[in-house]
């Protein structure tokens, strides 16, 4: 064993291991709750959700370094250590944590995602609303018969005016 892989065995290694997958417990948590709050017209509770998820974040991200910096001398990463040679050299219960984190990860990625896209758009959806209550010069891209875009801009709007 050199002195690159030794680090891989260590109760150091483990414990970040252990650390991230319990961050990553806890994002997916805090990322359902985002999802509740979106689905369920709370923005209130939203803007403390998203402190919290913020925390978390970077809690992973300090995690996650920590976990780079045993890896890169080795030129690997949390990914791709799974199908190295180091890896059939852990201990079976790293291993089996390692197996579990990279799906952990992409799922947490997805509800991220997700919940970001439901954002922008009821932000997308507030900001036309508020547009058409103000007047605003309207934009808007259109497919014509041919299939080729055309915009139509409202001339002026009457709406809320005597």
């Amino acid at each position: 064993m050199t002195n690159k892989t030794s680090e891989l065995h260590s109760k150091q290694f483990t414990s970040h291991i252990e650390e991230l997958l319990h961050l990553l417990e806890e994002f997916s948590n805090i990322l359902d709750s985002e999802s509740d709050c979106i689905k369920k017209n709370q923005p209130e509770k939203l803007l403390e959700v998203a402190a919290i998820k913020s925390d978390i974040a970077n809690q992973l991200n300090i995690s996650t370094k920590s976990i780079e910096i045993i890896l890169k001398p080795l030129n690997l990463n949390i990914t791709t250590l799974s199908q190295s040679n180091e890896f059939k050299a852990l201990d079976q219960s790293v291993q089996s944590n390692l197996k579990t984190l990279v799906p952990k990860i992409a799922a947490c990625q997805d509800k991220n995602l997700a919940n970001g896209m439901s954002i922008q758009i009821l932000s997308n959806i507030n900001q036309h609303t508020l547009d058409l209550i103000s007047g605003k010069q309207q934009d808007v891209k259109l497919y014509g018969s041919s299939g080729e875009k055309t915009r139509t801009g409202n001339k002026q709007s009457n709406l809320g005016k005597a």
